[in-house]
């Protein structure tokens, strides 16, 4: 009985959440897009596998990840210069920020072309690299999916191939990723995102 009270109390207040309810917060976000005619947005989807996250939430109550922690950041274009952009995780979504284009992510999006045929070659590990591997060590990954003008495709990669493989440093999607971190960086440190719910 007192096993079963305890579970109570530990579940009231306690949210979990997988990737299934941050694609459909995504989803959700993109159907708003579609339907207010903005012709250019993408998404930066990133997570490292079996990372785990709470957060206490704005009422109080805690929020978990519930195997791994996925933040995926929504952008669209507001104008020529300037870029809206979106928080969601598993715990739901963040207040919108508007920033200013920089020429990196400019210059990839006027390219679409060029951006969706690039191959980003992945990161091959030598073999004393693999034998010197913590098994333990997390993969990350990162996926993008674009939606520009008319034409959608995917990026996905691990980290790694573009932290340890100098050969996909000259790639557009390189660059704009780039300064991406850089934004979300810079955001994160200075807790500049502000939940919504």
């Amino acid at each position: 009985m007192l096993f079963f009270f305890i579970l109570i109390l530990t579940t009231i207040g306690f949210a979990q959440n997988d990737e299934t309810f941050v694609k459909a917060l995504v989803a959700q976000k993109i159907a708003e897009l579609e339907m207010q005619e903005y012709p250019e947005y993408f998404f930066r989807k990133e997570y490292c596998e079996g990372n785990i996250q709470s957060f206490i939430m704005p009422g109080g109550e805690y929020c978990t990840s519930t195997s791994t922690y996925y933040s995926v950041y929504v952008f669209w274009k507001e104008g020529e210069d300037k870029l809206n952009v979106q928080k969601f995780d598993n715990c739901g979504s963040f207040k919108p920020y508007t920033i200013v284009i920089s020429k990196n992510i400019t210059k990839a999006l006027k390219d679409k072309k060029g951006l969706k045929a690039e191959k980003i070659k992945p990161y091959m590990p030598d073999e004393k690299e693999v034998n010197a591997t913590n098994t333990l060590a997390q993969s990350c990954f990162k996926e993008y999916k674009f939606f520009l003008e008319g034409l959608v495709f995917e990026k996905t990669f691990k980290e790694e191939d573009f932290t340890k493989n100098s050969d996909n440093k000259s790639l557009a999607l390189f660059k704009l990723d780039e300064d991406i971190s850089e934004m979300i960086g810079y955001f994160e440190m200075n807790g500049k995102f502000f939940r919504e719910n």
